[in-house]
């Protein structure tokens, strides 16, 4: 059975209405946002829950690995208006 199926093979009143996954081609931004996501993960050995934690507990590496990370978020913030 698939997940949002009724049985019968109707969609599921949950599933009526939203696009499937997958159900789109990737675009431009996306693409590049999600490169420069994992380059940033990769390169600074965090991923962003426990860079969050490490910061709080005081690792420098981790409190730069946030500032750059909110200004990224900023930085989207700004061109997408």
């Amino acid at each position: 059975m698939h997940p949002g199926r009724h049985r019968h093979g109707a969609p599921s009143r949950r599933a009526r209405g939203r696009p499937r996954p997958g159900a789109h081609r990737p675009d431009r931004p996306r693409v590049l946002g999600a490169l420069l996501f994992g380059a940033g993960w990769g390169l600074a050995g965090f991923c962003p829950g426990p860079a969050l934690v490490a910061a709080g507990a005081g690792h420098g590496q981790a409190l730069l690995f946030v500032a750059a990370m909110l200004a990224g978020m900023g930085l989207f913030r700004l061109t997408r208006r």
